[in-house]
């Protein structure tokens, strides 16, 4: 029985063994994995550096770009906004023109009218 022990203690120790062994192994194999993210992760970041830089001057130039153009929308608006009032304005002036001058101009339309009635009318006598 004290063989069987001893044997089964040998086995028990060589599984063991390779057991570490295998162990190792796989843990060279995760420090290999680990140096290769190590190096892209590295390398990743040394390169998105640059991006990042030009997006925030790319997003510096867009909102400098917005800012223009709302500055640009206000101005049309206000330009908009004047040519109205200048409209408004002629057509105000136009109508006061029309006030004042219409009834004038219709009376002295019709005074000549009736002058030129009266000078047919006086021609059309004399002749007859």
């Amino acid at each position: 029985m004290e063989t069987t022990l001893i044997v089964v203690q040998i086995v028990a120790l060589l599984c063991l063994s390779a057991l570490s062994v295998y162990l190792i192994v796989v843990l060279v194999r995760l420090r290999e994995i680990m140096t290769s993210v190590e190096g892209s992760v590295k390398e990743l970041t040394s390169r998105a550096a640059p991006v990042f830089a030009n997006l925030e001057v790319i997003t510096d130039k867009v909102k400098n770009v917005t800012e223009n153009i709302d500055e640009q929308a206000s101005g049309i608006r206000q330009s908009i906004q004047s040519v109205k009032e200048i409209a408004d304005n002629v057509l105000e002036f136009e109508r006061r023109i029309q006030e004042r001058i219409e009834e004038p101009v219709l009376e002295a339309v019709s005074f000549i009218a009736a002058a030129v009635k009266g000078v047919r009318t006086f021609i059309g006598r004399v002749r007859s």
